[in-house]
């Protein structure tokens, strides 16, 4: 059964459902989680705050796992015994291209088809679906400097739907999803601090996202 969170961010306390919510999902007492950034953060800027919040929902111990310049593909095995993995936000391009690079878009996927919990939280979010389409206009600062065609916009595709993080409804923002609706595929806009859960069939939506 997959099991999957989509977040827009976690850099402070979620509502009490969407937290307790997760580490129901999770199932485990005392569960170690699976720390998957973006890019290499070797002090550590963006892991720490994040963690912190992490232990506050209940995670207390970690696996930190580099897909960039410390890749060690050795700990690939203890990732894979982690009962959540976590992937963050940052650059969506270079995320995805990393992982493609390291072979982890299938490894991950097998991992949650074995009823590992996948958590992305932006970038990390939209690389769960089937295409990061969306972050062409939620990471417009990175397009220039992508290597990557749109013909490599492929995530994990264990989500059906656009994912679109950070939500605040604006024009800008409207007329982005309405590129993206207009393309074929359902968009869901998740604020901050609100989110998607999804076990199995069943889809739960937590905070004020929106279905497009």
């Amino acid at each position: 059964m997959i099991r999957l969170v989509l977040l827009s961010e976690w850099k402070e306390s979620l509502p009490g459902d969407l937290e307790h919510r997760i580490m129901n999902l999770v199932g485990k007492d005392k569960p170690k989680l699976g720390y998957i950034p973006s890019q290499t953060d070797p002090e550590g800027t963006y892991f720490y705050p994040a963690k912190q919040q992490l232990e506050q929902a209940g995670f207390v111990d970690y696996l930190y796992f580099d897909v960039d310049q410390a890749f060690e593909k050795k700990l690939l095995g203890n990732l894979g015994n982690c009962d959540a993995i976590f992937l963050s936000g940052g650059n969506t391009f270079y995320f995805l291209n990393r992982l493609r690079e390291r072979n982890m878009l299938s490894w991950l996927r097998e991992y949650a088809e074995k009823g590992g919990v996948l958590i992305g939280v932006s970038a990390g979010a939209m690389i769960l679906t089937e295409s990061i389409l969306a972050a062409e206009y939620v990471d417009a600062k990175y397009l220039a400097g992508s290597y990557l065609h749109p013909t490599e916009y492929g995530g994990i595709a264990l989500a059906d739907f656009h994912f679109y993080p950070h939500w605040k409804g604006d024009f800008r923002q409207l007329e982005a999803v309405k590129d993206l609706t207009g393309m074929g595929s359902k968009v869901y806009a998740c604020p901050d601090r609100s989110g998607i859960v999804i076990e199995g069939n069943k889809r739960e939506y937590f905070g004020h996202v929106i279905e497009f």
